[in-house]
């Protein structure tokens, strides 16, 4: 296993299925807008449990140091991502079924079924590129600590690892300061599509051998 990262008080290492809870309630707080985060915590635990079984899923979380040894303090920031996206999609969405239809039978979620619905005839990102970067959450009130970037070199020399040579990321159209993070750790520009109804830019990189 390669050595854990780490950023200003923190350590990068694996997520684990003990660490469900906490992404959830960092996702939950801090990544607003995201259809996912809004269809709630019990549709996130499933997808995180799913997610975790798939043998192409990489995930890490940012765990604070202090009080509890190397990484062994509260989980401040986290990246979810995939070898192989439409593997991990076959997986995960039979998976989470039951919990996405829950989420949007409740008082607040039937309000997401028409954009879930609309969703199913977009088209995906072409030409296919199997890596991505799904997710990738860091606790606002930490952010100048530069776990977001020690995250994704973590990812990036896992993605190394498995010979991938580049990787995307979708990000909403509107958020300019997502945008130039990635922009400034090298992703480019690649096009631009609707996602839920919502303009959605994408980005790739290239993978460091």
């Amino acid at each position: 296993m390669a050595e854990a990262l780490s950023a200003a008080g923190t350590t990068v290492r694996p997520m684990t299925v003990a660490d469900i809870d906490a992404i959830v309630e960092l996702q939950l707080a801090f990544l607003e807008g995201s259809i996912i985060t809004a269809l709630g915590p019990g549709f996130l635990v499933a997808f995180y449990r799913a997610a975790l079984a798939h043998p192409h899923t990489l995930a890490f979380v940012a765990a604070e140091d202090a009080g509890a040894g190397a990484g062994g303090g509260p989980v401040v920031g986290f990246a979810l991502a995939t070898l192989d996206v439409g593997a991990f999609n076959a997986h995960v969405k039979p998976r989470v079924l039951r919990a996405l239809a829950l989420a949007v039978l409740s008082p607040r979620g039937w309000r997401l079924a028409w954009s879930i619905v609309r969703g199913i005839g977009e088209p995906e990102p072409q030409p296919y590129m199997p890596a991505e970067l799904l997710l990738l959450v860091v606790d606002s009130r930490v952010r100048r600590r530069r776990i977001g970037h020690t995250l994704l070199t973590e990812l990036e020399a896992a993605f190394a690892r498995a010979q991938a040579a580049r990787y995307r990321v979708a990000v909403r159209s509107h958020l300019a300061v997502a945008r130039a993070f990635y922009l400034a750790l090298g992703f480019e520009p690649e096009q631009q599509l609707l996602v839920l109804g919502h303009p959605m830019t994408y980005l790739t990189k290239r993978v460091a051998r």
